[in-house]
């Protein structure tokens, strides 16, 4: 797929790390599945994907984390 942001690249299977910081919580997840820019470097999750990382998040948030590091 061609890439939407730098509009320059193509994407293809590989991993990323996935950082987001939300209610005061600061949470890692490493090596996560994404189709990812050859160029920018921009990563796209699938459904199923981004299912499991708000679930992932959720559980996080839930039990009070500041700081998680989660390997995929």
């Amino acid at each position: 797929m061609d890439c939407v942001i730098c509009k320059m690249g193509t994407t293809s299977k590989g991993k990323t790390t996935y950082t987001i910081d939300k209610q005061k919580s600061l949470l890692v997840f490493r090596d996560v599945e994404a189709e990812v820019c050859n160029n920018c470097g921009e990563a796209y999750f699938s459904l199923e994907t981004t299912k499991k990382l708000q679930q992932l998040v959720a559980e996080a948030l839930k039990k009070g984390a500041e700081f998680e590091v989660v390997k995929m």
